[in-house]
């Protein structure tokens, strides 16, 4: 029963994380959003209208959406994660 329940608490925690996750990507996505909105205000006078900034903004992200899902990208990630959890398993056996 204990197997079971830390399993549970793992669920938990994991389920914890992704949601920190997401808010984090958000907030990454809301700074390319904002990039992309301040070089656009910034090659004119005139304030940027809603219909714009809705327009530069979805266009900023389905740029960044459709670059990172480009196999090499995508290769690179999965190489960097690869790496990363190796040297988390190192080190976890270094430890015990």
């Amino acid at each position: 029963m204990v197997a079971q329940e830390d399993f549970n608490q793992l669920m938990k925690e994991s389920r914890d994380e992704l949601v920190n996750l997401r808010a984090q990507l958000q907030n990454l996505m809301v700074k390319f959003g904002l990039r992309a909105l301040k070089t656009y205000q910034a090659a004119r006078t005139e304030p940027l209208r809603p219909t714009e900034v809705n327009s530069l903004i979805k266009y900023e992200l389905d740029n960044i959406i459709q670059d990172l899902s480009e196999p090499r990208n995508i290769e690179a990630i999965i190489t960097q994660t690869t790496q990363e959890w190796t040297k988390q398993q190192e080190a976890k056996q270094k430890k015990q």
